[in-house]
């Protein structure tokens, strides 16, 4: 509960839906809430397409819904009402025009985060990001971030929203794009040995061919992306020491992480 309390006071500061981490104060961490910038979405271009909207799919929701203008710092704070998430999700999935949909379910999204209500936030930002929009980096870096932090049968999903976020991440500048891509790789990273260690500990337990190639291909995957991490690190002058050491565990040698 508290990283809940925590990450509603960041948002209402920085004026968007970031959540917070279940720790804040690790400034030197580029996957910390504090540190890495968790809570900067950019609403201008929903705003901006808002007057465009309205006199159709938006003018439904205002009559049934309430004023969306209205709602969305009622959103922000989480304090949207049961009816009002209900009314919501009927008329995003009534829309048929992609604004609108992304409009609706950025609202819901915040209401849920704010709320400490996980599971919803989880759902609603899979669907988003599957059926509405995947090309903001920062969404998708943020759920990659929670997802890493779950159980094994989520981290193929961790480093499937990485990688989406690192295909946008031009839309970062300057310090920002360093500390995210280098923590892009390393949720990556760690997610895949996450995955190795689970089978690893699998195969202990009831040994099977299946088990044996899904561990092994799992260690080869934590190899390859330490690898990438480490490269990353070196170029753009990080701390190499974790993902030189994951390297070196996955890969069983030194040799094929040393610098070329």
């Amino acid at each position: 509960m508290v990283r809940w309390v925590l990450a509603a006071a960041l948002l209402m500061v920085a004026g968007c839906g970031k959540k917070g981490g279940s720790s804040v104060g690790n400034a030197s961490d580029p996957t910390s809430f504090a540190s890495s910038g968790f809570i900067d979405f950019d609403f201008e271009e929903e705003e901006e397409a808002l007057e465009d909207l309205m006199g159709s799919e938006l003018e439904v929701v205002n009559a049934e819904c309430g004023n969306l203008l209205e709602l969305e710092p009622l959103a922000l704070s989480g304090m949207l009402s049961d009816p009002q998430v209900r009314c919501l999700e009927d008329r995003l999935k009534e829309s048929e025009r992609q604004t609108a949909k992304n409009k609706l379910s950025v609202i819901l999204m915040n209401d849920a985060w704010i709320k400490g209500d996980e599971h919803r936030w989880e759902g609603i930002t899979r669907r988003h990001l599957k059926e509405i929009d995947r090309s903001n980096p920062d969404m998708c870096y943020k759920f990659a971030y929670i997802l890493s932090k779950q159980g094994p049968d989520k981290m193929d999903e961790a480093m499937k929203w990485a990688d989406v976020a690192l295909d946008n991440r031009s839309r970062w500048e300057g310090d920002t794009h360093v500390k995210r891509v280098y923590a892009l790789h390393k949720i990556k990273t760690t997610s895949a040995q996450r995955k190795w260690e689970w089978l690893e500990e699998q195969y202990t337990k009831d040994p099977s061919e299946d088990l044996l190639k899904e561990k092994d291909e799992a260690r080869n995957l934590t190899k390859t992306m330490a690898r990438e991490w480490l490269e990353y690190a070196r170029q753009a002058k990080q701390d190499e020491t974790v993902p030189y050491g994951l390297c070196v565990s996955a890969a069983g040698t030194a040799e094929f992480c040393e610098e070329v």
